[in-house]
């Protein structure tokens, strides 16, 4: 569609696509979102040179992208080291790297970037969880399973209090958060550690408990969580 519109327009000595500043392509990009800023790259090299400016992509980073990459391992887990690396590639490459899947606490908990909003994401697997009796395999035990992204799940057969317990602490973006389903809270500071603490418990104990499964905890954006279930972490 593209070749076919960049024809036709010097056919008749007008302008093509192709033609447009570089600047003012980045321009329009600035509000796009970067899938549909990798879409728009194919239609032209002027197109390309534009989707690969650093400022564009710098614009699509979270602010804090110097600490989620030494979260992520990268400058040996220091900052500056990481910032100075930061500066050393494209600005493109820095957020194709914090949209994988980065390990933290000994693979106990993932991190990533959205790669259509940007918005940061974490994954806080079971093992990462305080579960009351999960060393007691009377009650609970770790069970194979393919459809976790962990690979097993904490199964719970029977027992009389049921109590999960986790937190983490991190640097997230500012913006409204969802607290479970309790209530909300802000990120005022993406620089500073952001300390969450979420629990599951039944203390009723006038019955057991049974045949629960226990994968993780997902925290991420409003916006995602609109799109794809309910509201906050799961």
């Amino acid at each position: 569609m593209g070749a076919v519109a960049s024809s036709t327009a010097r056919r008749g000595g007008g302008t093509a696509l192709g033609d447009l500043p570089e600047s003012c392509v980045a321009e329009v990009m600035l509000r796009l979102n970067p899938t549909e800023i990798c879409g728009m790259a194919r239609l032209s090299r002027t197109f390309r040179g534009a989707a690969s400016g650093d400022g564009l992509w710098e614009a699509k980073l979270p602010r804090n992208y110097a600490r989620l990459l030494a979260a992520a391992g990268e400058g040996g887990g220091n900052e500056e080291a990481a910032a100075l690396e930061a500066e050393a590639i494209p600005k493109k490459e820095v957020y194709a790297r914090l949209c994988r899947r980065n390990g933290l606490d000994g693979g106990t908990k993932e991190f990533w970037l959205d790669k259509a909003g940007g918005g940061t994401c974490m994954t806080i697997y079971s093992r990462a969880l305080s579960i009351t009796g999960i060393d007691d395999r009377r009650y609970w035990n770790f069970i194979p399973n393919d459809e976790s992204r962990f690979r097993s799940v904490a199964y719970l057969s029977q027992i009389w209090w049921f109590e999960v317990r986790g937190e983490v602490e991190f640097c997230f973006p500012e913006g409204v958060w969802i607290y479970h389903h309790v209530g909300d809270f802000v990120v005022k500071n993406s620089n500073e550690p952001l300390n969450i603490q979420f629990a599951m418990v039944q203390i009723d104990c006038t019955h057991t408990k049974g045949g629960l499964c226990v994968d993780s905890v997902v925290v991420r954006p409003q916006y995602l969580a609109r799109k794809k279930g309910p509201r906050g972490y799961e």
